[in-house]
């Protein structure tokens, strides 16, 4: 008599080692960006509170009296010219290079210059000096981002420098005044957490071109 019981079905098992999709890779590429990114800046606080614990590093503003200017005019000292504003702290930039220099020791996340341009004063940048230095050169420069009014931040991402030297402006014939140069300005504490412009751009295209080129590499191996 033939039996009419029910047979069980076994689904075939999964071929081990299948290789991910590409909207698979994709996810973990962005999953490993964002790791990367939060042990990034955790570690980058640890050294940040271990230079304040030990006095390193500071916040403070200098004036025009902690500067150097070079190819700058001072209003009040010259009879020729006139402020285009009758207060005091205002200069004149006499060619398309003028230099603010800041001579000292310090370890530094950020910088802030903050000054008013009468007229555009094309762009704006930092050089700085690493211990042992004495030339300033390109391979050591920061563009400022305007972070308020009137406020250009440079973001040097940690390190002692023994000079800085800020160009306000690269056009030349520039009134420009002066309110101060702060050194580690105070921020919030969140804002560590949020990339700047590069930053963004690298966490946003990197993890998509490591992923374009780990499925061309999954594609050579299978067909190998």
């Amino acid at each position: 008599m033939k039996d009419k019981r029910p047979t069980k079905r076994f689904a075939a098992p999964a071929r081990a080692g299948r290789p991910l999709r590409p909207q698979q890779l994709l996810i973990l590429a962005y999953a490993a960006a964002v790791i990367v990114w939060l042990v990034y800046v955790l570690v980058g606080s640890a050294v940040m509170l271990n230079h304040k614990a030990d006095g390193t590093m500071v916040t403070r503003t200098l004036t025009a009296d902690d500067l150097e200017f070079e190819s700058f005019v001072n209003y009040d000292d010259d009879e020729w010219h006139t402020a285009p504003v009758d207060e005091p702290g205002w200069y004149l930039s006499t060619d398309n290079d003028p230099h603010i220099i800041w001579r000292g020791e310090a370890w530094l996340e950020t910088a802030e210059l903050d000054a008013v341009h009468y007229l555009p004063s094309g762009s704006v940048a930092l050089y700085y000096l690493r211990p042992g230095q004495t030339e300033y050169s390109e391979t050591q420069k920061v563009f400022a981002r305007v972070s308020g009014e009137n406020q250009y931040t440079f973001d040097l991402g940690g390190l002692t420098v023994t000079g800085l030297r800020i160009d306000p402006d690269s056009v030349g014939g520039v009134p420009t005044r002066l309110d101060g140069v702060v050194l580690n300005p105070v921020q919030p504490w969140y804002l560590r957490f949020v990339p700047n412009g590069g930053q963004w751009l690298l966490l946003l295209f990197a993890p998509a071109v490591g992923a374009a080129f780990a499925c061309l590499a999954v594609d050579v191996f299978r067909k190998k």
